[in-house]
């Protein structure tokens, strides 16, 4: 078991280290509202990572067949991300209801890091592939649950120490430098849409 705790600490790591849309959005929004809006994205990631991890070890033949319903899904997270660019050009911020309520501020950053998780393709990949090397190990039920335990505890981990790195460095930061880190992530959220929208036709 100690070896599979060591395989999912690593792997964990590793997997926090994708610069991807999760991860600009996680270190703009911890610039913008502090670390805690960052650490609520991060638990979004960790929800969808483990509806990803279930799905990749069980396998997709209990999911009901939805015709092109891949493609619709592919279409909505690539307009939903080229959607969440162009926001970030603009000095929008949550409203003021969301920003009021405890609750509905959870959800909103919640639910922001599970979409911008869960629609990207290559997350899903990354747990097919994770869930067939690890069968290779030959491990029991019981180290492949050590194994994805200490995997989803590391990114959780490394992704909130991410957002609470992002909130004390914005003291340090003007606000043209914040603009740019906005503008940077716009531009990966739309480069990443147009490209799954480019894959999709």
């Amino acid at each position: 078991m100690l070896e599979a705790i060591s395989l999912g600490f690593f792997t964990g790591v590793v997997l926090s280290f994708g610069f991807g849309s999760v991860f600009f959005a996680l270190i703009q929004n911890s610039i913008d509202y502090g670390y805690l809006a960052g650490v609520k994205i991060s638990l979004g990631v960790i929800f969808g990572d483990i509806i990803m991890i279930v799905i990749a070890y069980v396998g997709t033949s209990f999911l009901p067949d939805i015709p092109h319903f891949a493609t619709y899904s592919r279409v909505f997270g690539s307009l939903l991300l080229v959607g969440l660019g162009i926001a970030q050009f603009s000095n929008t911020k949550p409203p003021t209801t969301i920003q009021d309520f405890k609750l509905a501020r959870f959800f909103y950053f919640f639910g922001k890091g599970f979409l911008l998780n869960v629609i990207n393709p290559v997350n899903f990949i990354s747990w097919m592939v994770v869930s067939a090397t690890l069968k290779g190990y030959k491990y029991d039920i019981y180290d492949e649950t050590a194994f994805f335990t200490t995997c989803i505890i590391m990114i959780f981990v490394m992704e909130s120490a991410f957002a609470v790195f992002a909130d004390k460095i914005k003291n340090r930061m003007n606000n043209l430098t914040i603009q740019r880190v906005k503008y940077i992530s716009g531009i990966v959220f739309i480069g990443i849409g147009m490209k799954l929208i480019y894959d999709i036709f």
